[in-house]
């Protein structure tokens, strides 16, 4: 059998690809029949050399290639490009399909949202309905997370209170990688969470701090930012490294404005071009209805400016960051 395994979560992607080995080894997963290749490091043809070599006494081989980027749907500058020969592959495909005695299985997987379905070798797939697999692993959204975390802790023996939920989602977002990780600290911890375990055992990264202060900032929830800023400060938070840290959030956002209206890059492009977490793109488009690109240079502009001012001894750091919350709907206008 040939699958493609695709999403935008590598957990997600991660936990289909243990399932399918599991399945095509009868349960009990072979190491030395279990081969992994990286689709950026490794060319097409080693990769079908690969699957046409059958080790000595074995009845089956299963060949993993993650990384798969030349089905995506956004072409990726890779080095090995320009080595690759596409013809080989699909003349394996056909020549796999044709056959009824197949003693290798192939994985492909892309962390991608959508495939290039216009390749020869995705048709080739798509068409094969008896050797072939497509399967789309759907992301889980704050919203999905929210509906099913409950259940998620439920199966793990351990009962979270929905405040304790929702102040987990609101500190990690969409980050499925990272919603695991912290939810399996916690089910280690107790038997039953709630809000104060949150708060002592799930940390909000500084960074993720910033973009709730700018978020908050954007949605005119002045109050809140500064709620935020001062329980930095109460943990012996800089004023200077936020100002950095915020300046560096406007300009993100000031990258994505430029490319989704100006260029009209699709969101999932953008996130591609930008390295960035699809999430975030989706949150800073959103926000774009309240904001103009000429907005956000406005904030970056006076935001440098503060910095320097600070670093000059012309304003005092404290002062200076919680004006710029108080003052932000005449700044981001530039006045």
């Amino acid at each position: 059998m040939i699958y493609l395994v695709y999403g935008e979560q590598y957990p997600l992607i991660k936990k289909r690809i243990n399932k399918i080995v599991k399945e095509c080894f009868n349960g009990e997963i072979d190491d030395f029949s279990y081969i992994k290749l990286n689709g950026r490091e490794v060319s097409v043809q080693d990769i079908v050399s690969e699957c046409e070599f059958i080790p000595l006494g074995s009845d089956r081989k299963v060949v993993y290639v993650y990384n798969a980027y030349f089905l995506g749907a956004i072409k990726e500058k890779v080095s090995i490009e320009s080595e690759q020969d596409y013809s080989r592959l699909e003349k394996f495909l056909k020549a796999y399909f044709s056959s009824s005695s197949n003693m290798v299985d192939v994985i492909f997987s892309l962390e991608s949202k959508s495939i290039n379905k216009k390749s020869a070798i995705y048709k080739l797939l798509e068409k094969e309905d008896k050797q072939a697999r497509i399967l789309f692993e759907e992301g889980l959204t704050k919203d999905t997370l929210s509906q099913n975390g409950i259940a998620y802790f439920q199966k793990k023996g351990v009962k979270i209170s929905q405040e304790a939920l929702t102040l987990l989602l609101n500190k990690l977002g969409e980050d499925c990688s990272s919603f695991i990780q912290e939810a399996e600290k916690l089910c280690l911890y107790k038997k039953e969470i709630d809000v104060n375990d949150v708060h002592l055992l799930v940390p909000t990264p500084l960074e993720q701090n910033a973009f709730l202060l700018a978020d908050d900032l954007i949605n005119n929830k002045i109050n809140e930012a500064i709620k935020i800023y001062r329980d930095l400060l109460v943990l012996k938070e800089e004023p200077v490294k936020l100002i950095n840290l915020l300046a560096s959030q406007f300009t993100t956002f000031s990258q994505i404005c430029y490319l989704y209206k100006i260029e009209k890059l699709s969101q999932e492009e953008i996130a591609s071009k930008l390295a960035i977490h699809p999430y975030r793109v989706k949150l800073a488009c959103r926000n774009f209805v309240r904001l103009s690109y000429d907005n956000l240079l406005n904030i970056i502009s006076y935001l440098q400016k503060l910095d320097n001012d600070i670093k000059s001894m012309k304003t005092d750091p404290y002062i200076g960051l919680e004006l710029f919350f108080i003052n932000f709907d005449d700044i981001k206008k530039g006045v």
